[in-house]
């Protein structure tokens, strides 16, 4: 998937526009909920998504997606990580 197409998915899902967010390097946060739905497209880096389910370990062009109220971690590699959010 490239940006563009990500941007169409979020209109098309009812997400609102994408906002860009950098992590630093080696950035891990606590455990945590958000009220929205997410979905994310990775642009750089590494990005882990760790939930009671497990983690997920994304790069460039991926996505993924998280439920309001899911339990979970963000987590940035080596070399940080910059990615879209759009959120609903």
């Amino acid at each position: 998937m490239n940006e563009a197409q990500f941007k169409q998915q979020l209109q098309e899902q009812g997400y609102g526009e994408a906002q860009s967010i950098d992590y630093e390097p080696n950035m891990a946060n606590d455990m945590h909920t958000h009220d929205f739905d997410a979905f994310v497209f990775i642009l750089s880096g590494e990005f882990t998504l760790t939930t009671e389910d497990g983690e997920a370990t994304h790069g460039p062009g991926e996505t993924c997606q998280l439920a309001a109220g899911t339990l979970h971690r963000e987590n940035a590699g080596s070399s940080g990580a910059t990615i879209l959010v759009g959120r609903k």
